[in-house]
């Protein structure tokens, strides 16, 4: 009997070892450790994707394609776009900037995932996964700011293209430091990442990266729905929301009768029960809602308590899908 429990201690023991470690990277096994963030992969998600890979080892991998700002930050700073995750063998995997099983790559198993670095809410859908991985959420402004403070507290070095890319991550997300989201931790470590980077004004950086966001002229109403998209489940419905940030907002909102055929086509090919636009006017700090039936309509109107202009709904002071529209959507279906 004795023998039996010693058994039962040793392969407890054993589990707990194989953990991952966040807090002691020489422990763990980085042979085909892979790290990447979510579908629609935002500059935020792409960098961190980058840090993590740095910081713990293993490879950064993109799911998707990048967009023009992440192409711009990687291309100013140096780096190699990170091999697509299709490409890459990966026994473990290492998630950055998402938990929703919505948002999670096909190819990615489950089973395989060891760890999660996020800054978002456990919403309805998480992934499900059947062994303990080890979690790091914190209510910070970017998935970037917790990984440059995993650098600094694990007293690993960021190179300075590394540095660069990361500073890129925490800019994206909190806007240049205009979201709601934004902590003074993120422009603390955006200050330490640019020294290191060599950057002296942050501000201009920035606002050279909402430049190469904003340029989506050449882009179509199709592929700008989903260059900044995520799916999510509220209430037991299956939702989408894409977001367009951008200094040219105008340029966007004449293409209206575009962005309506592209929507009506992916609603009905991705089996939505509702999907939402939004072109986000990061010079006015102000939303312009979009959908295309009458169900999504009534949850905005819900949503926002907002007029239906007849083309777009205008919420001012509204920049953040995490923080703003996301949890006011869901709000309102899980209240139908």
């Amino acid at each position: 009997m004795k023998k039996h429990y010693l058994a039962i201690l040793l392969a407890a023991c054993s589990t707990s070892s194989m953990a991952f470690e966040l807090t002691n990277p020489a422990a763990n096994n980085t042979d085909n450790l892979v790290w990447s963030g979510h579908l629609s992969p935002d500059t935020d998600t792409v960098t961190s994707a980058i840090a993590a890979a740095h910081i713990f080892g293993g490879t950064a991998a993109i799911p998707e394609a990048v967009n023009p700002e992440s192409q711009f930050v990687l291309d100013y700073c140096k780096v190699k776009t990170p091999t697509m995750l299709s490409a890459v063998k990966a026994d473990k995997v290492g998630l950055v900037d998402f938990n929703q099983k919505t948002q999670l790559h096909s190819s990615i198993a489950e089973d395989k995932i060891v760890a999660i670095i996020d800054h978002h809410a456990i919403g309805g859908n998480p992934v499900n996964m059947p062994q303990v991985a080890t979690l790091d959420i914190r209510p910070w402004g970017s998935a970037a700011t917790i990984l440059a403070n995993r650098a600094e507290t694990l007293g690993v070095s960021l190179p300075a293209e590394i540095a660069c890319t990361t500073l890129g991550g925490i800019l994206s997300d909190t806007v240049v430091f205009t979201s709601p989201t934004t902590t003074e931790y993120d422009k603390q470590y955006a200050e330490k990442l640019a020294k290191t980077a060599r950057i002296k004004d942050i501000k201009a950086f920035g606002e050279k990266m909402l430049e190469a966001k904003s340029d989506l002229s050449h882009v179509s109403a199709a592929d700008i729905l989903t260059l900044d998209y995520k799916n999510f489940a509220y209430g037991g419905k299956k939702v989408g929301i894409g977001v367009a940030e951008t200094l040219t907002a105008q340029q966007l909102l004449d293409r209206r009768d575009e962005f309506v055929a592209a929507m009506k086509a992916y609603k009905k090919e991705a089996g939505l029960d509702h999907l939402f636009f939004s072109v986000i006017d990061t010079k006015h700090k102000r939303a312009n809602m979009l959908w295309i039936d009458s169900a999504d309509q009534k949850v905005v109107q819900a949503a926002f308590k907002g007029k239906n202009t007849g083309e777009w709904l205008t919420l001012d002071g509204v920049t953040s899908r995490k923080r703003q529209i996301g949890p006011s959507i869901q709000k309102a279906i899980e209240a139908q």
